[in-house]
């Protein structure tokens, strides 16, 4: 299966690793009631974006701190939806090949 991996600090090993996101949407879509399961392009990015917000935008387990190198003050937060949301249309056309 694809996989759409982003950037999240597993806190057990202390380390960022890849975190694949796809299984999430994935569970998401076979939950649903196939009357709501998303068709077009434009149902999946609703779709993704609804579940993919709601899921990781700020949550506190899915961010991390991006500062430069050499380090200095200057950090910013980064979650994973910040991760997800540039790469949308990517992920909705990954999905919607998967589900055709």
């Amino acid at each position: 299966m694809t996989q759409f991996n982003v950037l999240r600090w597993k806190f057990n090993d202390d380390h960022p690793t890849p975190y694949d996101v796809l299984p999430y949407f994935r569970a998401c879509y076979k939950s649903c009631g196939k009357k709501d399961r998303p068709v077009t392009e434009e149902q999946w990015r609703k779709f993704v974006k609804q579940h993919g917000m709601y899921m990781f935008w700020s949550g506190c387990e899915y961010e991390i701190i991006v500062s430069q190198w050499p380090p200095t003050d200057k950090s910013s937060k980064v979650d994973v939806w910040q991760q997800i949301e540039p790469n949308l249309d990517l992920i909705v056309k990954l999905l919607m090949e998967e589900y055709k």
